[in-house]
């Protein structure tokens, strides 16, 4: 099979999505099933990491924008694609193009867009209403739409009317980090005692971190409370909503029990993981949570809100309460709080077995299944 891997994005790359790449790219390359492979990626992205691991694949340089569907392909690029001659054409980012004759594949792996209130933002609003627009052309017009969760399929049939068999799901991988050393955060002072409660990802409106600040509030008499960590960089246009939560934190009297310490590297999240007593995930909506598969691998006990998709990936390890209602939240930490080592020491072997079940090579097996069935069903 010859694949042809377009990676239509606009603006920056995701974390999580470089991180497929860079696990996914390599493994289908070198797939028993795949004669050869063309990507397409944007010219700003740094592919000679991919290019190392995956020497037989053939780079194509993509400049995207957010409204100007398939049109950032060049009819230079066009010929080179035709000349390829691919058996499939693979799109992961929800977005649409198509040449003659062959099957095109889309994957569904951000659902803000498909939310009814996305945004209390104008401009967040308008860019979510333009990646909808996006959305909802690519998985009709597709042949296959693979979804990185039930969660997201369920809203591809109920919310859009896709039908069930045109869907197939396939759950991303896991990094597993091993014996690689972590680094603390300069935020973190190394006077701290009694350790930390994690919480990590994008500064969006969805991450409902305002639980996470209205929780502490709840918790203020207790005299070991736990100091809060919220890592993530601020998401694009969100500077007067983070402006907003620290108003907050100030105006709670927070301030010496949470702390906003920035976008962390890899070696820091490693080291808050292992080193926090518990993970935090308050949001309202995700297709498939990587942070969530990080923090199981490394044994983090983990507090959850108790709407969808987290309960699939968490499972049963995972303590969860009602998104939106922060005394639950505040019950739900001082529960983990005041367990002892050996019940803590459970829920940690828990969340090992769980993120056991992801694994890139299945991911990888599954996607190429994917992409075979739109070219028999084509």
């Amino acid at each position: 099979m010859r694949i042809c891997m377009l990676n239509l994005t606009s603006g920056g790359m995701s974390g999580g999505y470089r991180t497929y790449l860079s696990h996914l790219v390599p493994r289908l390359a070198n797939h028993p099933d795949v004669d050869a492979m063309l990507v397409g990626a944007p010219q700003s992205l740094d592919i000679s990491p991919w290019q190392r691991a995956a020497p037989s694949v053939q780079w194509l340089p993509l400049k995207c924008s957010l409204l100007n569907r398939g049109g950032e392909i060049s009819r230079v690029q066009k010929r080179v694609i035709k000349g390829f001659a691919p058996d499939v054409l693979f799109i992961p980012t929800a977005r649409y193009w198509r040449i003659d004759g062959v099957p095109v594949v889309t994957m569904v792996r951000n659902m803000i867009p498909m939310m009814a209130h996305n945004s209390t933002y104008c401009l967040e609003r308008i860019r979510n209403w333009a990646r909808f627009k996006q959305l909802q052309a690519a998985v009709r017009k597709s042949d296959r739409i693979v979804a990185i969760s039930y969660f997201v399929k369920d809203c591809l049939t109920n919310g859009l009317g896709i039908r069930e068999d045109k869907i197939g799901v396939v759950y991303h991988g896991l990094e597993r980090h091993g014996n690689e050393p972590g680094k603390r955060p300069s935020a973190i002072p190394e006077d701290w005692s009694g350790g930390f409660v994690f919480a990590a990802g994008l500064i969006y409106p969805y991450r409902g971190i305002e639980d996470q600040i209205e929780a502490w509030h709840c918790l203020r008499s207790l005299p070991d409370l736990p100091p809060l960590v919220i890592a993530g960089k601020v998401g694009q246009g969100m500077s007067r909503y983070y402006a907003k939560l620290r108003r907050l934190v100030h105006d709670r009297g927070m301030e010496p029990h949470i702390h906003f310490v920035g976008l962390l590297d890899r070696p820091e999240m490693v080291w808050c993981y292992r080193n926090c007593l518990a993970l935090v995930m308050t949001s309202r909506v995700e297709a498939c949570p990587n942070i969530a598969l990080e923090a199981m691998a490394h044994g983090c006990v983990c507090i959850a809100a108790q709407n969808p998709p987290l309960p699939e990936f968490f499972a049963e390890a995972a303590e969860y309460y009602p998104p939106g209602q922060p005394q639950s939240l505040a019950q739900a930490v001082r529960l983990v709080l005041d367990r002892s080592s050996g019940r803590c020491t459970e829920m940690s072997a828990r969340a090992l077995v769980r993120a056991s079940r992801f694994s890139w090579d299945v991911c990888c097996d599954e996607t190429i299944r994917e992409l075979r069935t739109a070219v028999e069903r084509h």
